[in-house]
């Protein structure tokens, strides 16, 4: 009695810890005081994206540079897309730090088309996982406690299913830890590359001829 006393109390338990990790409105649960002022200590986990765009003469030559400069900044290319020269799309990665950089070696490449940096802050979510992380972990560890205890069939079978579904729930919050530290060790940099359309001689006649017609109706803005 006093072992099936035991294994409904670490049930109950292991219930709250899974409440836990859905409160409502899908917040994340509080991790305690301590673990937030060790993260500030720590310092702000910042996830940071880029976007580029720009237009050069050779498309070719600018993927060779962009992926040297990202090797040299310690990232990799993720990806590479290209179309005969007259485009390509570089999907890469790069040392957050290194983020700022790494976008003004590429856009001295070309002429600028687009550009736009972004930063999350995920402090708090890397502190509120660590915490679940760590009483998923001392839950785990109770039920297998508990498992070598048990005698009966059916309690070796109720442990097992439980301690199957928490050793789930553990590897799933490990993985989303393990992205989101990557997410801000490394920052997602995308770049486009366009070639730079030259105008042949009826080209340019044509822009000068609508340059004409337009100063008929504006002369200055």
């Amino acid at each position: 009695m006093h072992r099936m006393a035991a294994l409904g109390s670490l049930f109950l338990l292991s219930g709250c810890a899974t409440m836990s990790r859905h409160p409502a409105g899908d917040a994340p649960a509080a991790a305690p005081r301590a673990a937030r002022s060790e993260a500030l200590e720590r310092g702000r986990m910042m996830v940071r994206r880029g976007w580029v765009s720009l237009e050069v003469g050779q498309v070719e030559d600018a993927v060779v540079a962009i992926e040297a400069l990202v090797g040299q900044a310690g990232g990799h290319v993720a990806s590479r897309s290209d179309a005969g020269g007259r485009n390509a799309h570089l999907a890469v990665r790069v040392p957050s730090a290194s983020l700022d950089s790494v976008i003004e070696s590429i856009v001295s490449l070309g002429t600028v088309t687009h550009r736009r940096v972004t930063a999350e802050d995920v402090t708090e979510q890397v502190v509120d996982t660590e915490a679940r992380l760590r009483n998923l972990t001392a839950l785990r560890d109770r039920l297998r406690a508990l498992l070598d205890q048990a005698e009966g069939v059916q309690d070796v079978l109720a442990i097992e299913k439980e301690l199957a579904r928490v050793q789930a729930d553990l590897d799933a919050l490990q993985a989303r830890l393990d992205a989101l530290k990557d997410q801000a060790d490394l920052a997602a940099l995308s770049v486009s590359i366009h070639r730079r359309r030259i105008l042949g001689p009826l080209g340019y006649a044509g822009r000068g001829l609508w340059w004409a017609v337009s100063k008929l109706f504006v002369i200055r803005d």
